[in-house]
């Protein structure tokens, strides 16, 4: 609900294709995800539209901002936001790691996956260009999704997202990923909300009852400890 400088960059809970619906995406260091018509910053929070009211939190609670409309450059410095460094291109990046999900792997770059079509871009860590596939049923083996978001940095698979709209998909998805990954590691404190992790994937299961929208996010551990080493929290 793709948590950052960073346990997420996901690509995003938001319906951001080519046939555009606007919406911006707030994610929080917990691993919540947020889709908003509207985000702004103000008195040291981040704030937005959430259920026809005005939700505030804390920019430290904050991982990631991401804006529906798809930049053409680099935003400008803030004082909240310095200017991202120039990082050389990574020429070739060698698939390595199942996802487990549509024969993908991870660091493969898109042009090896059939029906993408670009979806936006985060500025971040130099950026990560945001795809969904375009007329493909959404699946993810026995259950039905709404949206699927794949994220590439310097041109390599770096996170997957999978969306669903209500509770009956959710559980769908909760035992497809069951079945694929075993039982996840349930949260403490929270219903619904399991995490995976291993050399290979992170991964992360959760339901919004306040929104009745639930997702499967996952990451590639090891291009992650790239991201990681490049820009250092």
């Amino acid at each position: 609900m793709l948590k950052t400088l960073f346990f997420i960059l996901v690509a995003t809970i938001f319906e951001l294709m080519g046939l555009v619906v606007h919406a911006d995406m707030v994610i929080l260091k917990s691993g919540e995800m947020f889709q908003t018509r509207k985000v702004w910053r103000e008195d040291g929070n981040v704030c937005f539209y959430r259920n026809g009211r005005v939700a505030r939190y804390p920019e430290n609670d904050v991982e990631r901002v991401i804006e529906s409309k798809t930049p053409t450059a680099d935003p400008p410095s803030t004082p909240d936001r310095p200017a991202p460094m120039p990082q050389p291109l990574v020429p070739h990046l060698t698939p390595t790691g199942d996802t487990g999900f549509l024969g993908l792997k991870w660091e493969q770059p898109p042009s090896q996956i059939k029906d993408l079509h670009m979806a936006g871009t985060d500025a971040a860590y130099g950026g990560v260009q945001l795809y969904t596939f375009g007329n493909r049923r959404k699946h993810f083996g026995r259950a039905s999704v709404d949206s699927i978001f794949l994220g590439f940095w310097q041109g390599g698979l770096y996170t997957i997202l999978v969306e669903v709209s209500n509770y009956l998909d959710f559980t769908d998805l909760k035992s497809e990923a069951f079945r694929r990954f075993g039982p996840g590691r349930e949260e403490q404190g929270h219903q619904e909300r399991y995490r995976w992790s291993d050399s290979v994937s992170d991964r992360l299961l959760s339901f919004d009852d306040d929104e009745g929208t639930g997702y499967l996010w996952m990451r590639s551990h090891a291009l992650h400890e790239k991201v990681r080493a490049r820009y250092p929290e």
